[in-house]
């Protein structure tokens, strides 16, 4: 009896890491075909063709579609978290005294991300789906909300910080400057790929840190 627990341990070990295998090449199949041809035009059967699973095998890690387009958000954005925090540790620090200084080395960081990615196919992930899914689909729309949110909660607090610092009885609309910066970069990543100019993320970017310098009186 012993020999056959061990066994049946053994062999939950063994198809673990296959089963995420499995489902994580589901999810980058899924990512690529819904940056490229958006979430309607990308089929769930060229999705499991791509990733060269069957579709007993989808269903045993997705309920459907849309449980999977759910999860290609999540783990969109735990990567993008992950790549912006890499490339800010390869950066110099930011004086904490600075906190403008904080929100444009973010930028650069985003911009770094933006070049390292500039071969691939297709759009943001994120963009795209709220592009087609937005007025159709509220549970996505709610979900690529609260992502748009998470962006600009990273500028949020630095913005905060620097309307104390730079205009201390002036009213920031920092929520607002906040998204208004989401806006520019994912505008600005769009455009960049339009007009196949890498360089266009970059001359944005430096637009926006001046006109934040003019918004806060820094």
């Amino acid at each position: 009896m012993g020999f056959l627990i061990r066994g049946r341990v053994a062999m939950r070990t063994l198809k673990q890491p296959r089963a995420l295998e499995t489902r994580e090449r589901i999810l980058s199949a899924a990512t690529r075909l819904f940056a490229l041809k958006g979430y309607h035009d990308a089929k769930l059967e060229e999705i499991l063709r791509t990733a060269e699973v069957t579709t007993g095998a989808f269903f045993h890690h997705f309920r459907s579609k849309e449980d999977l387009g759910f999860a290609v958000i999540d783990r969109h954005m735990e990567k993008r978290a992950e790549l912006v925090e890499q490339i800010e540790r390869r950066m110099p620090p930011a004086g904490e005294d600075e906190p403008l200084a904080q929100v444009f080395r973010r930028l650069d960081a985003l911009e770094g991300m933006v070049q390292q990615r500039a071969g691939r196919r297709g759009g943001c992930v994120i963009g795209n789906l709220s592009t087609s899914l937005s007025d159709t689909h509220d549970s996505f729309r709610e979900r690529l909300a609260a992502c748009f949110d998470s962006m600009a909660l990273e500028f949020e607090p630095h913005l905060k910080a620097a309307a104390r610092k730079y205009c201390p009885t002036r009213r920031v609309d920092t929520r607002g400057l906040a998204r208004y910066i989401v806006a520019i970069i994912e505008g600005s990543i769009m455009l960049a790929r339009t007009y196949q100019d890498r360089r266009m993320v970059r001359r944005h970017f430096d637009h926006l840190k001046d006109h934040l310098r003019k918004a806060l009186g820094a």
